[in-house]
């Protein structure tokens, strides 16, 4: 999470001066560009890192990863999801959903199985022990979420969220959101 010091350290808002493309509609020589530190997506990867930073110790003392809690969460919510749909659900490119659902598998916490109408289709659900971990980290998640909501205000979060989704529902009905996120 950035201290005060490191938000203060960071460019300024103002925004500055480019020549724009010889070919430009524009009237004018210059077109105006945000400053790097208040572009959209470096503002998002950063409030991403800081909310991020409250969470990752709760990860860690569970030996479990960003990723991987990720799908515990869609699978806990879902039941049994293929591999295709939980890569897109989960924001993880399929190569690395491929590494880490063994590592899950390993420990106990995921079962794959062939998809009895399509065998080449790989299901994968909680195991009762996958199950009873999620229980036991979400309880926990739900006290930093608590802690996170009285910081901002429940309204102002509420807030945020509505943003969000508009957000993203205006970039994926242009096209823009795809499957290239990846940690």
């Amino acid at each position: 999470m950035l201290g005060e010091h490191a938000r203060r350290s960071m460019p300024s808002i103002s925004k500055r001066q480019v020549n724009a493309p010889p070919n430009s509609k524009s009237g004018s020589d210059h077109t105006e560009i945000r400053s790097f530190g208040r572009s959209l997506p470096m503002l998002l990867m950063r409030a991403r890192e800081a909310v991020m930073q409250r969470f990752r110790p709760h990860l860690r003392n569970h030996d479990v990863t960003e990723q991987q809690w990720r799908i515990l969460r869609v699978l806990a919510e879902h039941k049994t999801a293929d591999m295709l749909d939980l890569s897109v659900r989960c924001s993880i490119q399929p190569p690395s959903l491929s590494r880490t659902i063994p590592l899950l598998e390993e420990r106990g916490f995921v079962l794959r199985t062939s998809d009895s109408g399509d065998q080449r289709r790989t299901l994968v659900s909680l195991t009762a022990q996958g199950r009873s971990l999620f229980r036991i980290m979400s309880a926990e998640s739900a006290q930093i979420y608590a802690s996170l909501e009285s910081d901002i205000g429940s309204k102002r979060l509420a807030e945020l969220y509505r943003v969000l989704d508009e957000l993203i529902a205006v970039a994926e009905a242009d096209g823009i959101v795809g499957s290239e996120h990846e940690e």
